[in-house]
């Protein structure tokens, strides 16, 4: 389509593409050449807000919005507010927008009302989540508007909150004292409280439970609530009474309920395939005595976290948690049942079993990715115990870069395949050395690229591999795999490729922080507590993203349409329904 278009209508054709959001456009939109229409003088108190307003104004008309309500969507918006400029602060007040859109803004009003117009279509065109609000049809746009997606917004949180109280949080047993006067479900508002927010534990429980307080009319002086409520103590205390396991097996019982309680309300896609992988949360305190502090990789900027392993779908407009498991601690890791009983903080093997176990009675996946980390003749072992399909890169060692050399075409871009390729390690309740086999797949590629975790291309103390020994990776698997025609080696190319569905997953958790409370306790189970319960709020938001997108019926996207601060903005007005 043939458009003109003004100087900033083509800082914005720059720009987006179908992954920009209004906090990228925001942020690199520049809207400076028009500050000399600014009818307010220099020394005028507000002349520094301009940039801001006029994005602001901008934002309203391409989304088909009233300036009149834009301080009311700002303070909804918090990322799209310090994109545009604004401090939560300063944001004007709705009347203030209606008179600077009147007057200060009255011979600008065209240039931001046409350049909202060629955002919108330019938007539109390329599949990004800004477009599909003005100047098209409903049938250009397949009848998705913004303000269609947000009614979905506020149906569905409502429906997947709901569920989670009447459903999900119940799992979720939590200790109390006999006559207490608080409801276990005062714990868990609390918790979903602080997770928004991102507070302390104990400072957060203290803050909102007067908030709570409150609400339930209990009176700060005359009642006994300060003596036996809501405290950061009474939280911390109750969690504590809680084991590592009985932590693990509730979130993990509530993930599984919230993924079956999702199905009614959309035809939701069978998990095509489950990401195992391995977080690490950073850990900065004392370490003295604590068993589940361990190191890091040396890539990352912190010296010792907390591990967590987890169990992810990843499909088409899917990509939650269904399984969650500690790792790091000898005492939970079954060493004896290993030839030799050395002792390991965890075997990557027993974390492949451990996450299969948690979910293979609700979970059926076509395939399960892992990372290198997974590659061993155990987790061999465990896959195929479980009759799991498997696919994860491979060690790069010096037996499998002689094979890739003789047998990878590189100048054509070839793959091959060797049929039961031997490897040999310690397997639980086996020999230190057993045999099992594998399918080794040669792919054309760059081993550094960063889905496949190589990194740098030699161990220490080794010669770096020459160059042109470091264009192809390994992949183990178990799915059918041949090379023998061109259609053979097509379709083993794509599987392959397919392991990029799990890419993504290292921005899956860090999601999953923004969801957590954060706490100063050296208690392992409270870090778990926290770290289980973002799960869950995770779970929620993906939840409802899905549901809005399948009923926008319009082509999933990976990439969510709801932001995660969307809705914890929404959540955070509608708490009092949590519960």
């Amino acid at each position: 389509m043939e458009r003109t278009l003004n100087r900033l209508s083509k800082q914005a054709d720059e720009i987006i593409d179908n992954d920009t959001d209004w906090v990228e456009l925001g942020q690199e939109l520049d809207v400076s050449m028009y500050r000399h229409d600014d009818p307010y003088p220099e020394w005028h108190a507000e002349t520094n807000d301009f940039d801001p307003m006029f994005l602001a104004m901008l934002w309203a008309k391409t989304e088909d919005e009233s300036v009149t309500g834009l301080s009311d969507r700002l303070k909804e918006n918090p990322d799209v507010a310090d994109a545009l400029g604004f401090t939560e602060e300063d944001i004007p007040h709705g009347d203030t927008f209606a008179r600077a859109w009147r007057e200060r803004f009255d011979s600008l009003q065209t240039t931001i009302e046409t350049t909202a117009k060629t955002t919108d279509e330019i938007a539109t065109e390329r599949g990004s989540s800004i477009g599909g609000h003005t100047g098209l049809t409903l049938e250009e746009t397949k009848g998705t508007s913004k303000r269609t997606e947000q009614r979905l917004l506020r149906k569905k949180t409502t429906e997947v909150l709901d569920e989670m109280a009447g459903v999900v949080f119940p799992e979720l047993d939590i200790p109390r004292p006999e006559n207490a006067i608080y409801d276990q479900e005062d714990f868990l508002e609390l918790m979903t409280i602080m997770g928004m927010e991102g507070e302390a534990a104990n400072g957060g429980a203290d803050i909102h439970g007067d908030k709570l307080a409150e609400d339930k009319d209990i009176h700060p002086t005359e009642d006994p609530f300060y003596e036996d409520g809501m405290r950061g103590e009474t939280l911390l205390n109750a969690i504590h009474e809680l084991s590592v396991q009985a932590i693990t097996d509730m979130v993990n019982n509530a993930a599984y309920r919230a993924l079956t309680r999702i199905k009614p309300y959309a035809e939701f896609p069978d998990p095509v395939f489950m990401a195992i992988d391995i977080t690490y949360v950073a850990y900065y305190g004392e370490r003295e005595g604590l068993k589940w502090v361990s190191g890091t990789p040396d890539h990352k900027q912190y010296d010792w976290c907390h591990k967590f392993a987890t169990a992810t779908l990843v499909g088409d407009g899917v990509h939650m948690v269904v399984g969650m498991l500690p790792v790091g601690n000898p005492n939970f890791t079954d060493n004896q049942a290993y030839p030799g009983g050395e002792e390991k903080s965890y075997v990557a093997g027993d974390v492949v079993r451990k996450l299969l176990s948690i979910t293979k009675h609700h979970v059926t996946p076509r395939c399960v990715y892992a990372d290198r980390e997974f590659a061993s003749a155990d987790a061999i072992s465990a896959f195929e115990q479980h009759n799991m399909r498997y696919m994860m890169p491979a060690p790069r060692n010096d037996r499998t870069k002689r094979w890739l050399k003789r047998n990878v075409d590189m100048e054509r871009g070839i793959v091959s395949v060797e049929q039961n390729w031997a490897l040999h390690g310690p397997v639980k309740h086996g020999v230190s050395n057993e045999r099992v086999t594998t399918t080794l797949i040669g792919l054309p590629g760059d081993p550094d690229d960063e889905q496949y975790g190589y990194g740098e291309t030699a161990d220490e103390g080794e010669e770096l591999i020459p160059e042109e020994d470091q264009a192809a990776v390994p992949f183990y698997t178990n799915t059918h795999a041949d090379d023998e025609i061109a259609l053979d080696r097509r379709q083993t190319r794509r599987k392959v490729e397919q392991y990029n569905r799990r890419g993504g997953i290292e921005t899956a958790y860090k999601k999953i922080k923004e969801f957590a409370a954060w706490t100063t306790s050296k208690d392992f189970s409270v870090r778990l507590f926290h770290f289980g319960f973002a799960v869950l709020l995770y779970n929620a938001w993906l939840m409802v993203d899905f549901l809005v997108q399948a009923g926008l019926d319009v082509e999933f996207r990976s990439k969510p349409r709801i932001t995660a601060q969307r809705f914890i903005s929404f959540i955070d007005r509608q708490l009092t329904r949590l519960i």
